[in-house]
């Protein structure tokens, strides 16, 4: 981690006084500039990088890996034959430990940081912990923000990291009582219910990675419960305030990212039959793609939907934990602690929903009535589905041991597993003497999963 504690030093800069440089001592000193960056710009910074984690590259990755998506030209080609480079990885992890990370440790540590921005911060470095471990396994918590006293810092074990991220994510919740989105710094960066609702299905959703069932059930059940409150990006018009998902597909690497032959766009197009009958599912396919050419053409394409109303359009928000997750997660839980008519009813309630949504009549996602290991896979698929882009969608299938059966990549050896972890990037392997031997392999599973 040598690699990332360089690239703190600018960051470090920016919090030190800026002037023009000094021909005569104390002549062009500067009244106007800051002594250090404040609290309540920095932590947009931090939200930044949560948003740069969940939208960009990480789930790209992640939607090609678990078979939503496909790679379609150049580099992403490598990733439907499961063939990664540990150089890919090195600016999503610079981008959570540095970006991300680092700076809400800063917020968390200043004397003048109000109560609710240290919340607000703990929360967002809780989540980024707890998703690099679940997307590596083992990484650096206890001692990767020191980089003085521990210039290499030490792995932690994947579940310990997990439960740090989610303590973390509950000691925030606990400072930033009611604040909204909006009014506790969400500014212009994200949108939603409050904090706290917020926070609480995030934690969920690692304490499910966790198969701490009862603990996932506790925090979802205080969760996101209405569409209104989910947490999501806002995004415009203008070029770097777009959609990630609309900017790299339109903006900087058109035809990398398809959707063509994929297992979800099977799926919705009817190829491969869905485990809970939906006769509407050409709406849910019409939102998230877009058939380029004529079925059956060799030029045949499925294409991402950023036009406008698309699921990706330029100004389309991005989710970081919603409703439906909140649901689905409880749905889960629900069935597997035993109680099969409590999944259903939270099942049922996105059913209902998603039927409003696409502007359907109940006929077009009618609900289940099944029980069992036939109700698990319904919601396991209902999640995979209207999860569509989101990391969680990746974990779910590593900690389920992909219970619902989506395949390999087409073209990738009918042999290998599914790909079970991101790999650590080539700039930790090179500079950090800690990082773990033998370098595990991409389809290695992790301790959880």
């Amino acid at each position: 981690m040598k690699k990332i504690y360089k690239l703190i030093l600018p960051i470090f800069a920016m919090l030190t006084i800026v002037s023009c440089e000094n021909y005569t001592e104390d002549i062009n000193s500067d009244p106007n500039a800051f002594v250090k960056a404040s609290a309540d710009l920095l932590i947009g910074q931090v939200q930044l990088a949560l948003m740069q984690h969940m939208g960009s590259n990480n789930a790209r990755y992640a939607s090609v890996f678990n078979n939503q998506m496909s790679g379609g030209d150049r580099q992403y080609l490598t990733l439907n034959t499961y063939s990664p480079n540990r150089a890919n990885y090195n600016n999503m992890w610079n981008n959570a430990y540095v970006d991300g990370i680092t700076n809400a440790q800063v917020i968390i540590d200043a004397d003048d940081s109000s109560d609710l921005v240290k919340g607000i911060a703990q929360i967002l470095q809780g989540t980024l912990y707890a998703d690099m471990a679940l997307l590596y396994g083992d990484v650096p918590f206890t001692q990767a923000i020191d980089p003085v006293e521990y210039p290499d810092p030490a792995y932690d074990s994947q579940a310990s990291v997990v439960d740090g991220g989610i303590a973390l994510i509950e000691a925030g919740i606990a400072k930033v009582g009611g604040a909204t989105i909006a009014a506790g710094y969400g500014g212009n960066r994200l949108s939603g219910g409050t904090w706290a609702e917020a926070g609480r299905t995030l934690a969920a959703r690692f304490a499910l990675a966790s198969a701490d069932y009862p603990k996932a059930k506790q925090l979802a059940t205080a969760g996101i419960r209405t569409k209104a409150s989910d947490l999501v990006t806002q995004h415009g018009n203008a070029q770097y305030n777009r959609n990630l998902m609309y900017q790299f597909v339109i903006d900087q690497r058109q035809d990398y990212l398809v959707a063509t032959d994929s297992h979800l766009a099977n799926l919705l197009d009817g190829n491969t039959p869905r485990k809970l009958a939906t006769p509407k599912k050409d709406l849910i396919y019409d939102s998230y793609f877009l058939a380029d050419g004529t079925p059956g053409d060799p030029s045949y394409r499925t294409l991402i939907n950023t036009n406008d109303g698309g699921r990706f359009s330029q100004t389309s928000p991005a989710p970081i934990a919603t409703y439906y997750e909140n649901e689905l997660i409880l749905a889960e839980v629900e069935q597997r602690l035993g109680n099969d008519a409590a999944a259903l009813t939270h099942l049922n309630a996105v059913r209902a929903q998603l039927a409003i949504d696409y502007g359907s009549d109940a006929t077009g996602f009618p609900l289940s009535n099944s029980s069992g290991a036939t109700l698990l896979e319904e919601i396991m698929e209902e999640k995979y589905i209207t999860l569509v882009g989101e990391l969680v969608s990746y974990h779910d299938l590593r900690r389920t041991s992909n219970l619902i059966g989506v395949p390999n990549k087409s073209g990738s050896p009918a042999a290998l597993e599914y790909p079970q972890r991101f790999l650590y990037p080539q700039n930790e392997v090179d500079t950090n003497d800690n990082v773990p031997k033998p370098l595990p392999t991409f389809f290695q599973p992790t301790t959880l999963f």
